[in-house]
């Protein structure tokens, strides 16, 4: 008996290890926010290109997004912070490619649906 209890508190503490492990991997809001806001200057038309800290901050960015999940919620994240601004969603979309970066952003304002975005395709049809 004592043999299968030890077994169980084992099993409980690997699967408590791989939940709090995936926990940590989330993208934090305060992350994205921070890494992306370099790039209000470009995308709010008072620089004419983005910044090296812009792009940095890109580049951090799509590192975060590895899985749907993640995209989801660094969508959503971008989308609630920036709606106090006045920005052109195009830049938005146009700051992977100004930047070298491999992902895909779409045009982020207040009428996107974050739940078919892709980094790696654009919006879900």
């Amino acid at each position: 008996m004592a043999n299968k209890i030890t077994c169980f508190l084992g099993y409980i503490a690997i699967i408590s290890l791989l939940l709090a492990r995936s926990t940590l991997c989330v993208p934090s809001c305060v992350d994205v926010v921070s890494d992306s806001a370099p790039c209000l200057p470009f995308i709010s038309k008072t620089t004419d290109s983005p910044s090296d800290f812009c792009c940095t901050g890109i580049r951090n960015v799509a590192g975060m997004a590895k899985s749907q999940s993640d995209e989801v919620q660094i969508c959503d994240c971008l989308k609630a912070n920036m709606a106090e601004f006045d920005y052109d969603p195009k830049l938005v979309a146009a700051l992977p490619k100004l930047c070298l970066v491999n992902i895909t952003l779409p045009p982020i304002n207040n009428s996107t649906d974050c739940s078919r975005v892709s980094f790696g395709h654009g919006i879900k049809n």
